[in-house]
């Protein structure tokens, strides 16, 4: 029976699953993070992550390793770029159709099942994309830490100690975050905890990670964290909004219209939708902006996604009632 392969890799986790012929999923297992291929120990991190996790679940199945696989299709969902990743994966995995996508795609293909719509990711980075019923696609924001990820969980993290350092400076509010960050990452001072990020000590993911705790300060009723999780709702909004008028508005649609010509399903993914105050200020902005819109979560995982591109790209069509079943498998 011919293995197919899907794969939805980030910066936090990646996550495999393999399946039939006909849909039926066999297997499943997630590893450690499989990103930044560009930097230094990046490419072998990607290799040793991708082998490891696919071979647990081969394992688990009674099946031959990687390198005595011969997969049906294979695809990746990966954030950043793809070029690397895919000269590395065209090594490892044997198979006569490999797509290498960016996570947006299969993102939007598991949101979906395929149907006009856009999602909103917000993990460690943030990112949108849309597709129309002509297929369409358009790709909002992704542009990275250094000049985007606008809403995303390292934004969060950074307005956090930029709260933490106006306060300290005298013109900033107030804050539960300024004890909280100090006690929980176990330094004496603001300034320490700036020479933790500056020198390299601390990575870009430990500072996405501070999302948790400013999550925490908020639930908590600090208000300065607060807005910073509402202002993340409305920024990760902004390119909701962006996807929707290039692809759904008509060109007489005015901003706040209930009605669009075709009302889009408008989904969203990753850790920071998680948090209440972010999930309700980027529905209260899309939805200030284009009424008609539906919200809702995405039908299926992004490795499910992967999967259906996978199917796609050796020429089969999948039913919706397989897709549907696909809902109930657990944990992803």
């Amino acid at each position: 029976m011919g293995l197919f392969l899907a794969v939805d890799g980030g910066q936090t986790a990646t996550r495999v699953v393999l399946a039939g012929e006909e849909g039926q999923i066999l297997g499943q297992a997630t590893g450690g993070p499989s990103n930044h291929t560009e930097e230094p120990g990046g490419p072998e991190r990607l290799e040793q992550v991708i082998l490891e996790t696919v071979n647990r679940v081969l394992a688990d199945l009674g099946r031959a390793p990687i390198d005595q696989q011969e997969f049906a299709a294979a695809c990746f969902g990966m954030t950043g770029e793809t070029i690397i990743k895919k000269r590395i994966l065209e090594r490892i995995i044997k198979t006569r159709h490999l797509s290498v996508v960016h996570d947006s795609v299969n993102a939007l293909m598991g949101a979906t099942a395929g149907d006009p719509g856009l999602i909103v990711i917000a993990g460690t980075g943030s990112v949108a994309r849309g597709i129309d019923a002509r297929g369409r696609q358009l790709r909002v924001g992704g542009w990275g830490h250094l000049f985007g990820d606008e809403g995303s969980a390292y934004w969060i993290g950074r307005e956090a100690i930029r709260a933490v350092a106006s306060e300290l400076d005298g013109f900033g509010e107030p804050t539960a975050l300024t004890r909280l960050l100090l006690t929980q990452l176990a330094v004496p001072s603001a300034y320490a905890l700036m020479e933790k990020y500056y020198s390299g000590e601390w990575s870009r993911d430990h500072m996405a990670g501070l999302a948790l705790w400013v999550s925490k300060a908020a639930s908590d009723g600090d208000r300065v964290a607060q807005v910073i999780l509402r202002e993340a709702g409305r920024q990760l909004a902004k390119s909701a909004i962006a996807v929707i008028a290039v692809l759904f508005a008509s060109s007489d649609t005015a901003a706040g219209q209930a009605e669009l010509p075709k009302a889009p399903l408008v989904s969203y993914v990753g850790g920071v939708f998680e948090n209440q105050f972010v999930l309700a200020e980027f529905k209260d902005a899309v939805r200030g902006a284009y009424a008609g819109v539906r919200i809702d979560p995405p039908l299926l995982p992004p490795v499910l996604g992967s999967l259906l591109l996978a199917y796609q790209s050796a020429g089969i069509e999948l039913s919706g009632r397989i897709c549907r079943t696909w809902s109930n498998v657990q944990p992803f």
